[in-house]
């Protein structure tokens, strides 16, 4: 069976959604052409699989909510999967809008004693407000 760039992009984009630089590398790894790559992307953009936008919305919503994780931390690591800076601060912005960070800060440092429920919410990416 012939291998597609296209076909590979849309299997790794059923597992989770992903960033426009990590499919670009993962087709690369795969072996595929600049040129092969780069018209996959734009395809997958077209068809509404691949955005940025709602990629860092969605990474930044479940990192937080889900994994617990600050602002600092989503920020970094949304920088190192190839998301651009104006994008990240946007997401961050409008899910910090609609998520009581208090809350989960509170519920991740239950039972610490304030020394060491600071030092955890800066290890975990939240300022060390």
């Amino acid at each position: 069976m012939k291998r597609n760039p296209l076909n590979d992009a849309l299997r790794l984009l059923k597992y989770r959604v992903r960033s426009e630089k990590e499919i670009r590398v993962r087709l690369k790894s795969k072996g595929y052409s600049d040129e092969e790559v780069e018209k996959t992307v734009l395809k997958l953009k077209e068809k509404g699989f691949l955005d940025d936008e709602k990629f860092a919305y969605l990474y930044t919503y479940d990192s937080l909510t889900l994994k617990k994780k600050g602002p600092f931390l989503i920020r970094m690591e949304l920088k190192n999967l190839g998301v651009d800076e104006f994008i990240i601060e946007d997401a961050l912005k409008k899910v910090l809008e609609e998520v009581n960070v208090e809350e989960i800060k509170e519920e991740i440092t239950k039972g610490l004693d304030e020394k060491k429920a600071k030092e955890y919410l800066y290890r975990r990416g939240f300022g060390g407000e």
